[in-house]
């Protein structure tokens, strides 16, 4: 699976964010450990990592689980750049965004985060999703997701 262009733009926020996504990968490629490739001669494909949606709930996660780790302004940029694929970017990335980064960050909510104090900053496509994926889940919006 290719790697939208826009993907080093996001990682290149934090190096919380580019190590996460890092040792994601690594982790995908790691062959079994009772499998011996005798052909392998280290050729990575910059195109085998995991899929967009995986790699980006591992990134909602992160930047929930760190969030202190993360300055104000590094907050907004990663949600403005995420907002912005949501609305001008493909349908598939949009929706990865959506499924991925969004839900897993509503997971982090329900874990601890404090996930009020970066809704402001949060654009009107990601908003929709969360109070979208409550509904689905049966979670109660609270008024100030409203």
């Amino acid at each position: 699976m290719a790697t939208p262009p826009w993907w080093q733009e996001l990682v290149g926020v934090s190096e919380v964010l580019a190590d996460a996504d890092r040792l994601e990968v690594e982790r995908w490629r790691a062959p079994a450990p009772d499998i011996v490739d005798e052909d392998d001669e280290d050729d990575e494909d910059e195109d085998d990592v995991p899929p967009l949606t995986s790699r980006l709930g591992t990134l909602g996660r992160v930047f929930g689980e760190q969030s202190a780790e993360f300055a104000p302004e590094q907050s907004r940029r990663v949600l403005r750049l995420l907002e912005r694929i949501q609305a001008e970017g493909s349908i598939e990335d949009g929706t990865a965004v959506a499924t991925g980064f969004f839900e897993s960050l509503l997971n982090a909510w329900d874990r601890g985060f404090d996930l009020r104090s970066v809704w402001a900053d949060m654009g009107p496509k990601s908003r929709a999703h969360c109070r979208a994926w409550n509904d689905f889940t049966g979670v109660e919006t609270p008024g100030w997701m409203r």
